[in-house]
């Protein structure tokens, strides 16, 4: 995944020295039309296809999605915004709205390899990036019983942040691999010592699969929306947040 400082300059000088604006594209076209033609200016730009190229909520103005980062592109395929998109009427960050919803697709994909505390009575999912040697993500673990006492049911995906030659994925390794994946996961939390162990195992993946998202430290909370959160929260705030991060229609289309 090309980082968004790193995506938006090269795009800004690929565009420019490579002349795009000479292979305009006929924006009074139908929109499948622009889209193909954008995506053709796009691959011959910098030789890779885009996940997807759509209109935005701007009418003229396409969104292009490497990813779950996104820039914009004109009809004619002359200028690109690099940013955030903002509806000022109700204050909604209409690119991060996009960005949940791939998000959420591509962790989803993760569901049956991770590593559950269920609620009783479930009225949230969280998914959190956690790591078995970060404080805070041992402090989070700490309040599992009050978490799921108020419906939230936690699923656990890997990220040893010291990275995949390190102790920490060794031991996140062993969690996963353990007959009870539960008790392995609090033991470790508390810095009780678990069995080592190796097995075929998410843990790489999930760890790609953060860095991807933009995952850079742990615990990072992923809501049923697709919101990225980092941070360490309290259970109550967890559930005013998780209730505020309801899915909306949008999300699910």
């Amino acid at each position: 995944m090309i980082k968004k400082t790193l995506w938006t300059a090269t795009l800004s000088f690929c565009l420019l020295a490579s002349g795009v604006a000479s292979a305009a594209v006929d924006s009074t076209s139908n929109d499948d039309t622009v889209t193909k033609n954008l995506n053709k200016v796009l691959v011959d730009t910098f030789k890779s296809q885009p996940d997807s190229v759509a209109e935005s909520v701007i009418a003229g103005l396409y969104q292009v999605m490497y990813g779950t980062e996104i820039v914009y592109l004109s009809a004619d395929g002359k200028y690109f915004i690099s940013g955030d998109l903002l509806n000022l009427k109700t204050r909604e960050n209409m690119t991060e709205v996009s960005q949940r919803s791939v998000r959420k697709k591509m962790v989803d994909d993760f569901e049956t390899e991770m590593v559950t505390f269920k609620a009783k009575d479930e009225k949230h999912v969280l998914r959190v990036f956690t790591d078995i040697d970060c404080g805070y993500c041992a402090k989070l673990h700490r309040e599992m019983k009050d978490i799921n006492a108020l419906g939230i049911t936690v699923q656990y995906m890997a990220f040893p942040r010291a990275g995949l030659n390190s102790p920490s994925y060794d031991k996140i390794v062993s969690v996963w691999c353990a007959d009870d994946q539960q008790s392995a996961m609090t033991k470790s939390k508390n810095r009780q010592a678990v069995a080592s162990k190796t097995c075929a195992n998410p843990v790489k993946a999930q760890y790609e699969l953060g860095q991807a998202l933009g995952v850079n430290g742990t615990p990072a909370l992923l809501t049923e929306s697709g919101q990225l959160i980092p941070g360490y929260m309290p259970a109550d705030r967890l559930l005013a947040t998780l209730e505020q991060a309801k899915p909306k229609t949008v999300f699910n289309q």
